[in-house]
């Protein structure tokens, strides 16, 4: 497995046509719909789209305070898809026959595509008598509601397990045959999880004992000091990190083009894409280049260095005293002031 650190480098905008191109039509949505809102002040603003460094903090109390945050891009090893399929027909018998030869039709394609029958689960989830009403018109009266038996509706969830992303196409198109259209989620699953936080528990205290010799080069010795550590670990899945947004350009009109005019806004497409969890805050990345959406990990590691307190310098005073020797070999003490 491969360890990357991220550089916090950015390169500045060469043009404004290519700096649209990069941004992409999210940002730029974004930025105009902030814009609309009129947000307090520019530097907000820019402070939103550009990554500025975090200014480092003093701490008050004689104490050193280190934060280190790592982060796992990882592959699921498995995949659920869950599709659901609804059956409606008049009699009870007939609509269990119905979903049940679509049924059946569905899961012999995907036998043929390699899937197992224990990769396969079939949730049932409903099934439901249907009601209409019937309207009846009395003399002198007014017309009388009355609901009656219409038919059933019964309702199946089918959970499909498969390992490679690129099957998905071809068993949303056996489901199609089957007039199977709600693909409902697409879970990720990843084998070892306790190994990938592991790993990073490992990084995190190996670039902590990198930071402990930087400081002892400066006579700072952290390992004399008292310790206070703690921990935090969380997941962010793919399931959860779509977005969604719509791209398009209106155009302004005047206040009389406004007041003349019959506007018709024409229906925008609600578009979705993969948003995953950004670097820029983070010391260690492993596999930092994602590619496909992918379950990211994170750890985060905080420890506080609290340094003896400086101890004042003791003020040495030096008594001087002299000693007078007589002739006669007498040593007498002399006050002098």
């Amino acid at each position: 497995m491969r360890k990357h650190l991220i550089p916090m480098a950015i390169g500045l905008s060469f043009c404004t046509f290519l700096q649209a191109q990069v941004m992409g039509n999210y940002a730029e949505q974004k930025k105009q719909s902030n814009e609309y809102q009129q947000v307090q002040s520019n530097a907000n603003l820019n402070a939103q789209y550009r990554s500025i460094p975090r200014s480092a903090k003093l701490q008050d109390d004689n104490s050193i305070e280190i934060t280190i945050n790592t982060m796992s891009n990882q592959r699921a090893s498995s995949y659920t898809a869950v599709f659901t399929m609804l059956q409606v027909a008049k009699t009870a018998d007939e609509t269990n026959t119905l979903l049940n030869n679509r049924l059946n039709n569905f899961l012999n394609d995907l036998k043929n595509l390699g899937i197992l029958e224990t990769d396969v689960y079939v949730d049932m989830v409903n099934f439901l008598p249907k009601y209409e009403y019937d309207v009846s018109k009395k003399m002198f009266s007014k017309k009388t509601l009355t609901e009656i038996p219409k038919g059933f509706e019964l309702q199946k969830n089918i959970h499909i397990r498969y390992t490679k992303p690129s099957i998905l196409d071809q068993i949303v198109t056996a489901a199609a045959k089957q007039e199977i259209y709600d693909i409902v989620k697409v879970d990720y699953f990843i084998k070892d999880q306790q190994q990938v936080y592991q790993e990073l528990r490992t990084l995190s205290f190996d670039y902590l004992k990198d930071i402990k010799e930087s400081y002892a080069k400066m006579g700072i010795k952290l390992d004399s000091a008292y310790t206070i550590t703690a921990e935090n670990a969380w997941v962010a899945y793919p399931t959860n990190r779509y977005e969604s947004y719509q791209a398009f350009s209106t155009q302004s009109l005047d206040a009389s083009e406004k007041n003349n005019s019959v506007v018709q806004p024409a229906d925008k497409p609600t578009l979705r894409f993969y948003n995953a969890v950004a670097a820029n805050d983070y010391d260690i990345v492993v596999n930092p280049e994602i590619l496909e959406p992918a379950v990211q990990f994170s750890y985060n590691l905080a420890v506080r260095f609290k340094m003896p307190e400086a101890k004042p310098k003791v003020k040495t005073e030096v008594k001087k005293e002299f000693i007078l020797v007589t002739p006669t070999g007498e040593v007498k003490s002399l006050k002098i002031e």
